[in-house]
């Protein structure tokens, strides 16, 4: 299940200041929406929360499509990105509930069949934490999917740099760049607050936790498709080098060789856990 890009620009360019910055939301909206579809499309999947809703768009195309169906969104919006919280305020569905407090405070009165985070994992500080609780609030039978950046590639996306050894001395090299950034968008904050935790560590977390997860090797191909597919032509503007970078590699077949037989860690991963 797709959807479409235009529909959406006129449902929702009003809500954004310009439509760039409302090109930056939809592009990750038709980009989760087509991964989450299918889990949705069970009739045992009932009650589904989002972490890190955001805008609280996605949520509302979800609804829309399944309306018998009931979705709860959270995000605190601590540091105020973009105005989301004005977004959300305005975005509203009978079986949607958004709730601005944060996962450790959130109070619920019943388990969810589906728990989904998209783009949030890379901003909690304790991600330990994170995955104990949300594994409490899954029913019997209930998934999480958790779509994050792998920092065991050498890139942080969100600033678009190479990663030097680690955080700090990659801070040191671009502290300009960095305070830039962050200046521009407003996001001040957002490279304190990003947690470096690439696949191997966060796979540590999973088995110390006895979790039952699986990834989703598709991801790969998903996120290359998505440089060419995306309708808002957005998400190829927004990796700039990295996608021209990854669109040629794959042109000469030299991407498999990479990621597939020296097994060179791709720079994305989706992650799925199941309850039982």
């Amino acid at each position: 299940m797709k959807l479409k890009y235009k529909l959406l620009l006129n449902k929702y360019l009003s809500f954004f200041k310009s439509k760039e910055h409302c090109d930056f939301v939809l592009t990750d909206v038709l980009f989760a929406f087509k991964e989450i579809y299918p889990f949705l499309n069970h009739k045992n999947i009932n009650k589904i929360l989002e972490i890190g809703s955001g805008t609280g768009i996605l949520l509302k195309e979800l609804s829309e499509y399944f309306p018998k169906k009931f979705f709860f969104g959270l995000d605190p919006h601590k540091t105020g990105f973009h105005g989301y919280e004005i977004i959300s305020s305005n975005i509203s569905n009978k079986n949607l509930s958004i709730y601005r407090v944060s996962l450790k405070n959130f109070k619920n009165k019943f388990f969810f069949d589906l728990i989904f985070s998209f783009n949030t994992f890379e901003h909690i500080k304790n991600q330990d934490q994170y995955l104990m609780i949300t594994k409490d609030l899954l029913s019997d039978r209930g998934k999480k999917v958790i779509f994050c950046p792998n920092y065991d590639f050498p890139y942080e996306p969100h600033f678009k740099l190479p990663i030097l050894f680690n955080k700090k001395i990659t801070y040191f090299f671009f502290r300009k760049i960095i305070r830039n950034y962050e200046r521009k968008t407003k996001e001040y904050g957002l490279w304190k607050n990003l947690n470096f935790n690439g696949k191997k560590k966060i796979e540590s977390l999973l088995i110390k936790n006895k979790l039952n997860f699986s990834y989703d090797n598709k991801i790969y191909d998903k996120i290359l498709n998505r440089i060419t597919d995306d309708d808002s032509k957005f998400f190829k503007k927004r990796q700039f080098i990295v996608s021209k970078l990854a669109l040629f590699l794959r042109i000469i077949f030299f991407d498999k060789l990479i990621f597939n037989f020296f097994k060179f860690p791709f720079p994305y991963m989706k992650i799925i856990i199941k309850k039982k």
